[in-house]
């Protein structure tokens, strides 16, 4: 009879497990499913939701950042290993001064986003229900804005088919991969914030100088003596990240109405960018006579 009893109770406690355990799964894939679909749904700005980059959960976008991830760390170099690197200087001079005058054009656009720096300190939450043609026509200019951010990638791409990989950096790869997303989180949740045109201002600012000098460097030996600016632009990064720091702790303490996660993940790649550009620029610079590159 003991042996019966002990077996019903195991048995039970063996239902109750695995009771337990099918409730447990299905309340994380509701979860999952809240967070790939719903939540994005339920919080994106209404204003965004017909553009392409911002329809639905994130499906697209980590499509996107994940088959260029996997091109750029093991396809691509697999691809290459047998092969002499690609010349691409007619494309990529082409490129570069695509990015200048892209650059140029929305460094100009988000001086007036911030209303010449009228908005700088608004760190209120914007409101999504203003509909005005000019709110409407800046939100297509920032959803423009974080395209670019998706044209960035070709840099990447032409360091695997140039066979560049020292090129390939955590830096590199993890500013390139987190912009984007960034971006995309944005204009789903906030497309008239106040730190997108600051971002913008100075991310364009640097990138139109940076561009420049790449392509300058295409016309060859004869023009890259006069190309002794190239540590400067690194310094630039990091002087635009101390900026970005310091407008971050201000905001830290002023700021109301955000959606808290876009808030604080966002707020945290400062000081972390920060910290790699310093370590970057330490490890290149190290000698005055060292060959450098720049991101």
């Amino acid at each position: 009879m003991s042996n019966i009893n002990n077996c019903t109770t195991s048995t039970a406690t063996g239902a109750d497990h695995h009771f337990w355990h099918t409730l447990h799964n299905h309340e994380f894939i509701q979860a999952v499913n809240y967070y790939f679909n719903d939540y994005w749904t339920d919080e994106c700005d209404p204003r965004t939701r017909h553009y392409w980059l911002a329809v639905g959960g994130p499906q697209r976008l980590l499509i996107v950042m994940s088959l260029w991830l996997l091109f750029v760390t093991k396809v691509g170099p697999q691809l290459m290993a047998n092969r002499k690197p690609f010349d691409l200087r007619s494309l990529m001079f082409a490129y570069n001064v695509f990015m200048v005058v892209s650059n140029a054009y929305f460094f100009v656009l988000s001086i007036r986003w911030l209303d010449y720096g009228r908005r700088l300190f608004e760190f209120e939450f914007p409101s999504r229900e203003d509909t005005s043609p000019q709110t409407l026509g800046q939100i297509d200019e920032t959803v423009l804005y974080a395209y670019t951010k998706f044209v960035d990638l070709l840099d990447t791409i032409f360091f695997v088919l140039r066979k560049k990989h020292s090129h390939l950096t955590f830096l590199h790869l993890y500013h390139h991969f987190m912009v984007p997303v960034l971006g995309w989180a944005a204009i789903k949740l906030g497309p008239t914030c106040q730190p997108i045109a600051v971002f913008a201002i100075l991310n364009t600012l640097v990138h139109t100088i940076m561009y420049s000098y790449y392509a300058l460097s295409a016309f060859g030996p004869s023009v890259r003596r006069f190309l002794w600016w190239k540590r400067y632009i690194t310094l630039l990064q990091i002087t635009q990240f101390c900026i970005f720091v310091t407008y971050g702790a201000f905001s830290a303490f002023l700021t109301s109405g955000w959606p808290r996660g876009l808030y604080w993940i966002g707020w945290i790649q400062n000081p972390l960018f920060l910290l790699l550009f310093l370590n970057f620029y330490r490890q290149s610079y190290r000698k005055s006579t060292k060959t450098t590159k720049v991101l």
